[in-house]
């Protein structure tokens, strides 16, 4: 290699973080960052920073580093302050210690508050409330001086609810649902906001507007259940300006000092999933500026809470994503001052409109509703919402406004507006799609437009159901963080994006709840609700303490991870083997209404008993806990505990032949599962439980073939076996029979979704029937993402890219031709950069294959025909482009 070609490096990433970003809480952040091709031997890496204490002149420091220690390196400097002020730029080295290349674009990033810095305090309405939900929200502001124009200044703010900050009558930042869904009595997001822009010389205001969310807002099903967290609300803000001189002006929420008021706004109500009321006539222009007259206001009063369960927030903010324009606008009913109008925005997502308000008398109402699917009268859907009827209204003052609910989130494709003056336009209408930030990082094709709807579908789903917290569906009254769902899906989420500083924030959540409850509840955040009131160790729900950990780690290779979650991981393997028979069997039935789920959602189940499957649950329960003990296994080994590991070994050996024992019956061809379901053998395969005897496990592939064959290659799968259904059927080289179920478009498949006109994917194979009416089932969403874990196949066996050691140091290339397809590519942006696999089927036969290997990563390419699994062999291709001629 010439080594006076010029290396294009990145700009350094802080631990998870994209972007420049402010309030870290590390001292000590490691930085990672990647290269365009593979640096020479022997160079370095120049780390230049510039520090900098608000009050205090910027010192610069610079480190050396190996070229190859650019993933999470270990800070090379002294430990950073709080709030101390950091930028980074990265320079390449020859061996001569010559510059290779341009320097990196700079990264900027500063250090949160530290507990001993958090001066303010919770402050809140001073009146008595009403003690259920549904209560008026107030506004909550101050005024202060300023010596002069800042040379730099922090907001940190949070809440006891939802708040959004405005400073001088202009918004701060664009974060929605501050500070996001946390278990608030052990720990709370505080946020950090550059406001230096909008202070000035004099006279400033700030204003506060404060929601219920999910502090003291109704949470959740069966009635749900309201002040979980507390019944009173309150907003935390520290305002820290840095004069040109130096000197430093601290602002504090507090109610000592009389200059914090409160009163009530114009947001009459609002609820997260049942929609908020707007009244315009309480508005008081001004009010977050200075100079306003607050005389009327009342103090604010104090509440209480622990600064020490303050933390910096790991992950980013929910915030808007992008728009979605109306595909059609259709009158259905009056004329004139009040019509009443339908609108299909063509997509369902988490969204909330921004409506043009004009032409009203004061007092005239707009009611706005939201639903996935219309009827098949044509009107909304809105029974499958139960409670959380997603329901908003605006009062007006006479005067024309541009109004979007703001602490209220809906899910909808379709809305309706009553009580309309004259046309309704698209130009009255601003559609703005939101979930949490996230970096996209995983991409699909094929030549087949079905099954990109489908994927494209299942990125929908992702979004919808990635704020703040992983949730099972964006619209009804539920939106609980289901263990279940995201252990099933986290290896398709981490593909598309990274998800890496998200799921790891809920991790720390996810062990908060099992310290409380001994165990790892259905859902985390933990709400008492109904039958599910009492948390009890089910399998797959609880699984998720190990499977969503590792699925980290192999994808972001970051053993941090690892070891943050070290103590979840034991304890539920721990917890669980206590309920093992002799043999390794979990037959034990869980202290729990409905016992193991199993194989939730069987296509055969009933409507209104979703638990009633074909695969015996104890099969299903022993399958996933023997996965987990080999992840955690695993897990171990990578933190350097070899006795745990060996114990896990161990357990996972006896769980192995018990499980065989146990539940299958015969030898060779005419082996059978004693539960003869595409689940039972699909989950055998993919989870390794057959590895040991390969003649057991061939058979368990033909016998799985055939039952995809007599099916008429319908899908026969529930939660448990669907996600693992094909990639059993490839493993054992029946790759036909998985593109028979893939391409299916009868109910129950995947494309029979996309056929109906899903643009997400639904709960229920059959959420919507053939004859376009709703499934009579009390429990029924169009946007569920477990069914879209089938994208983790599409990726690996269409694409043909698949992880083989942690953070794709390694990985496998094997595309599988079938299906019809004449054409297929998967992109993923690794920690090391772009992998790519893209084929295509030339008229001769030969199939094509581009490949893309980032610096730093070794490609695996898989030769030979996949239904000889035996006779199959590879070669490596390190950091380059490739076109290559594969054998089918």
């Amino acid at each position: 290699m010439n080594t006076d070609q010029a290396i294009v490096i990145s700009a350094p990433e802080v631990e998870h973080y994209h972007g420049d970003v402010l309030g870290i809480g590390s001292h000590k952040p490691r930085l990672s960052w990647t290269y365009s091709e593979q640096p020479p031997q022997g160079t370095q890496v120049a780390i230049n920073l510039t520090r900098r204490m608000p009050g205090s002149d910027p010192v610069q420091q610079e480190a050396e580093v190996d070229a190859g220690d650019n993933m999470f390196l270990d800070w090379p400097f002294e430990p950073l302050r709080s709030r101390e002020r950091a930028l980074v730029t990265l320079a390449m080295l020859n061996a001569d210690g010559a510059p290779l290349g341009a320097p990196s674009p700079e990264r900027h990033f500063d250090v949160g508050l530290d507990v001993t810095d958090r001066i303010a305090d919770f402050v809140g309405p001073s009146w008595p409330e009403a003690e259920t939900d549904h209560r008026h929200l107030p506004l909550v502001r101050a005024e202060f001086e300023l010596p002069a124009a800042p040379r730099s200044a922090r907001l940190y703010l949070s809440a006891l609810g939802l708040v959004q900050a405005e400073i001088n009558g202009a918004r701060v930042g664009s974060d929605e649902l501050t500070p996001g869904w946390t278990v608030y009595g052990r720990r709370l997001e505080c946020w950090t906001y550059d406001v230096t822009e909008q202070l000035s010389q004099g006279a400033n205001a700030m204003g506060f507007w404060l929601g219920d969310g999910w502090y003291r807002g109704r949470l959740g099903f069966d009635g749900g259940m309201a002040n979980f967290y507390g019944d009173r609300i309150g907003m935390f803000a520290q305002l820290e300006v840095e004069g040109e001189d130096g000197s430093i002006t601290h602002i504090y929420s507090n109610s000592w000092d009389r200059t914090w008021k409160t009163t009530l706004g114009p947001i009459v109500c609002s609820d997260l999933y049942e929609g908020e009321t707007y009244d315009a006539r309480l508005e008081e222009p001004g009010w977050s500026s200075p100079g306003f007259d607050d005389s009327a206001w009342r103090p604010v009063a104090e509440v209480s809470y622990d600064p020490a369960k303050i933390e910096n927030p790991q992950l980013q903010a929910v915030r808007m994503q992008g728009r979605n324009q109306p595909v059609s606008i259709t009158r259905t009913g009056g004329s004139g001052k009040s019509s009443s109008w339908l609108i299909d925005f063509g997509q369902n997502c988490s969204q909330r409109m921004r409506l043009h308000m004009h032409g009203l008398a004061e007092g005239a109402r707009i009611s706005i509703r939201h639903a996935e699917v219309l009827e098949k009268d044509g009107t909304l859907a809105t029974r499958t919402l139960r409670r959380g009827q997603e329901h908003d209204q605006y009062i007006s003052n006479g005067q024309d406004a541009w109004w979007e609910p703001r602490f209220a989130m809906h899910a909808f494709r379709y809305a309706s507006i009553e009580g309309w003056p004259g046309e309704l336009t698209a130009e009255d209408i601003d559609c703005r799609v939101y979930h949490s930030t996230m970096e996209r990082t995983g991409w699909f094709d094929s030549s087949n437009p079905l099954l990109n709807k489908l994927h494209d579908n299942v990125l929908w789903s992702m979004r919808s159901n990635f704020l703040s917290i992983p949730t099972d569906c964006p619209q009804r009254d539920e939106r609980m963080g289901w263990t279940g769902d995201i252990d099933l899906f986290a290896p398709t989420a981490a593909y598309l994006y990274d998800v890496q500083a998200f799921l790891s924030s809920w991790l720390k959540d996810v062990r908060i709840e099992q310290e409380a409850h001994g165990t790892i509840p259905f859902f985390v955040p933990f709400v008492p609700l109904g039958v599910w009131a009492k948390p009890s160790a089910i399998a797959i729900w609880g699984d998720a303490a190990v499977a969503v950990p590792w699925t980290l780690y192999m994808e972001g290779g970051d053993r941090h991870i690892l070891d943050e979650s070290w103590d979840l991981v034991r304890g539920w393997i721990d917890e669980v083997r206590a309920y093992l028979s002799p043999d390794g069997v979990w037959d034990r039935r869980p202290d729990y209404v409905l016992g193991q789920l199993g194989d939730w959602l069987d296509p055969t189940a009933p409507p209104d008993d979703p638990a009633q499957a074909m695969t015996q649950k104890e099969l299903v329960a022993t399958a996933y806990f023997a996965r987990s003990v080999d992840y955690a296994s695993r897990i171990a080994q990578a933190l350097g505990k070899p006795t745990e590991a060996a114990d896990y070994r161990s357990l996972h050996e006896r769980m192995v032949t018990g499980y065989r024992n146990r539940f299958v019956v015969g030898d060779g061809p005419d082996m059978r599962m004693t539960s003869d379901t595409q689940c039972a053998y699909a989950i055998s395969i993919a989870f390794g439980l057959f590895d040991a005897e390969p003649g057991l496990k061939q058979a368990a592939g033909q016998r799985l073939a055939e039952l995809v064959r007599e099916s008429g290659g319908k899908v026969s799968t529930g939660f448990a076996g669907t996600p693992f259904v094909l990639p059993a059927l490839s493993e054992t080289g029946h790759d036909a029979e998985a593109y028979s179920l893939l391409l299916s478009t009868e109910c129950p498949s995947w494309l029979y979704q996309v056929k109906m006109g899903a643009t997400t994917t639904w709960e229920r194979w059959d959420s919507m029937q053939p004859d376009g009416s709703i499934n009579p089932g009390g429990m029924t969403s169009f946007n569920h993402y477990a069914l879209g874990s089938v994208a983790e196949w599409m990726h690996e066996r269409i694409g043909g890219l698949r992880a083989l050691e942690p953070g794709w140091s390694l990985f496998e290339v094997d595309p599988r031709i079938g299906g019809g397809l004449t054409k297929a590519s998967t992109r993923h942006l690794t920690p090391h950069g772009m992998a790519e696999s893209s084929w295509r089927l030339e008229e001769d036969g030969r199939v094509r294959l581009r490949l893309v290997v980032p610096a730093g990563s070794v490609a695996r390419v898989l030769i030979g025909s996949p239904a000889a699994p035996g006779k199959r062999s590879s070669k490596d291709y390190p950091a380059g482009t490739y076109d290559l001629v594969v054998e089918r």
